[in-house]
């Protein structure tokens, strides 16, 4: 701020000081707060509605952040009516358990199952501490053995382990054998003092029965010939396929989890019984019900606060802190088509909310007819995948359709066509087919919509159908919303702007504030200057009438 000189008390002073100063015998008028009057009445418009800027700016960020939260809930809520199943399960007897696996494809099931037996892996155990073995009581992990190959052979499949001097230690041992597919190896302490056992396991099922040979330095753990009552080898337990019976008919698998006897289901046997157990499992429309409810309140939340928050405050009403942003209201928009849009690869039908009993009601939020809800289930439980699960299938059963979960086709209907040979045509473009483990042709699209999709050939005949490739609507908002809240997503980008924003209206500020000064230090300048002729002014006349009342005492 300048300086101003004054005479008044002999002394330089300066700013609010002169003012100060010059008033105790000046005009008598409160400058101070004149300046401050005039600068207000120059800039309060511009302060004004900065600060209005910024504090609008600091609303909108903050709702978005909010939004973000509402919207990383709402994914986990879908997250968890997608594992949520509407089927209900039952079984007379916990050594037969039913459980649902993939919705889309399982239907009811009602059935008596008989377990005669589980199935089973080979063991068989090798007392180390005989003498045809280590011949010690004091063994450990690093007791060390013979050099030499073992040939374990399983399931038909023989490998060899070859033990040198690098790895020739019970611990080196079993470590080779773990690293075979389908084989266990344990070291057991039968005596807590180094009686040490050695433990072989395999995966269940007859097939799997294994057998060890050596025919050099480790021949002593060739298990030809061994059996239960055998030592130091022996057969602790055969190995043995699940056999039971459903609604009568004879059954046999190697696990006793079972995946492939009803689709959808896993039947898991856990003890051997006397009697039939019954399984069942049915749609329970209530349960559907309730999951749909959810579904739609979780819906609703977001949808709420986006309406609240966009409102324009007509007729005099207070606006919502997002009113007029274009990317709160194209969310808001795509959340409400996303309920009205049709829903199609589900087969030869597309489906819309509207089939399931949704309704859309006049404030913008989404209700549920449960009478026609529970009607539209009943004449179709398959019509739940449209909203919860996501689904591949065909229009004829000699074609499988499938994908990749992370990259799947868009939705729709696409026609397939093969006769022989080793090509095919999938919506127009033409491909060569893959044989994949059951010895089936595989055909993958590579470009367009049905790119990912996999048609397979159940058997080599000629077909020619359509497969459908459904996306849930779940699934669609759920990839709507990761989009939404990624870091190079919508919302992000909004709020960098708003932020960027706030950096201008600090610029705004700072050059205000500027003027601001600049103003006051005019006006005080100019006042003082004025105060001081002023009160230069008053100290003549002081001076003249002092003097006019000298002469008038002489006279």
């Amino acid at each position: 701020m300048a300086s101003t000189g004054s005479s008044t008390s002999g002394t330089t002073t300066t700013g609010s000081e002169i003012i100060s100063s010059v008033n105790q015998s000046g005009s008598g008028i409160d400058l101070k707060s004149l300046v401050t009057g005039l600068v207000n009445a120059e800039t309060s418009v511009a302060q004004s509605q900065i600060t209005k800027k910024v504090e609008s700016t600091n609303l909108a960020i903050s709702a978005f952040g909010t939004l973000t939260s509402k919207l990383d809930t709402l994914n986990t809520d879908l997250t968890t009516l997608k594992s949520n199943t509407a089927r209900s399960v039952a079984s007379s007897n916990t050594a037969v358990i039913l459980s649902v696996t993939d919705e889309t494809i399982a239907n009811d099931v009602y059935s008596e199952i008989e377990v005669s037996a589980l199935a089973a892996g080979q063991v068989t155990t090798f007392d180390l501490t005989h003498a045809s073995l280590l011949n010690s009581g004091s063994l450990s992990a690093s007791s060390t053995i013979d050099t030499g190959t073992i040939s374990i052979t399983i399931n038909g499949s023989s490998t060899n382990i070859t033990i040198g001097s690098s790895n020739n230690t019970l611990q080196d041992l079993v470590d080779e054998i773990n690293a075979i597919t389908g084989m266990q190896a344990t070291l057991v302490d039968q005596t807590g003092s180094g009686g040490l056992a050695l433990i072989l396991r395999s995966d269940t099922g007859t097939a799997n029965a294994f057998s060890l040979s050596s025919s050099d330095g480790l021949q002593e753990f060739n298990t030809s010939g061994s059996d239960a009552s055998s030592s130091p080898i022996t057969l602790t337990q055969a190995a043995a396929d699940a056999a039971f019976t459903v609604d009568g008919l004879s059954v046999t698998r190697s696990s006793n989890s079972v995946t492939d006897l009803f689709g959808g289901y896993q039947l898991d046997l856990t003890a051997v019984t006397s009697d039939a157990v019954t399984i069942a499992s049915s749609l329970e429309t209530d349960d559907a019900s309730t999951r749909m409810q959810s579904f739609l309140d979780s819906l609703n939340t977001i949808k709420s606060f986006l309406t609240e928050e966009t409102k324009r405050g007509l007729n005099g009403a207070e606006p919502g802190v997002l009113a007029g942003d274009v990317t709160a209201q194209s969310i808001l928009r795509k959340l409400s088509s996303l309920t009205t849009t049709a829903i199609t690869g589900f087969g030869g039908t597309d489906y819309y909310l509207a089939n399931l009993g949704v309704q859309t009601e006049r404030d913008g939020s989404l209700s549920l007819d449960e009478d026609a809800f529970e009607a539209a289930i009943t004449a179709n439980p398959d019509i739940l995948d449209v909203v919860f699960s996501s689904k591949y299938s065909s229009s004829i059963a000699n074609l499988t359709a499938s994908g990749i979960s992370a990259y799947p086709p868009e939705a729709g209907a696409y026609s397939f066509a093969y006769s022989s040979g080793s090509t095919a045509t999938l919506n127009g473009e033409t491909l060569t087919a893959v044989t994949n483990g059951d010895s089936q042709k595989v055909f993958t699209g590579t470009t367009g919509d049905a790119d990912n999709l996999s048609v397979t050939l159940v058997t080599d005949t000629a077909t020619s159908g359509t497969v459908y490739y459904g996306r849930s609507l779940i699934d669609t908002l759920q990839d709507y919303v990761t989009s939404l809240t990624a870091s190079s997503g919508d919302i992000k980008t909004r709020t960098n702007a708003l932020n960027e924003d706030i950096s201008t209206f600090a610029d705004d500020q700072s050059d205000l504030d500027a003027k601001i000064e600049a103003l006051t230090n005019d006006y005080n300048t100019k006042f003082g200057s004025m105060e001081a002729m002023v009160t230069q002014l008053n100290k003549t006349g002081e001076y003249l009438t002092s003097m006019m009342d000298a002469w008038n005492k002489k006279d």
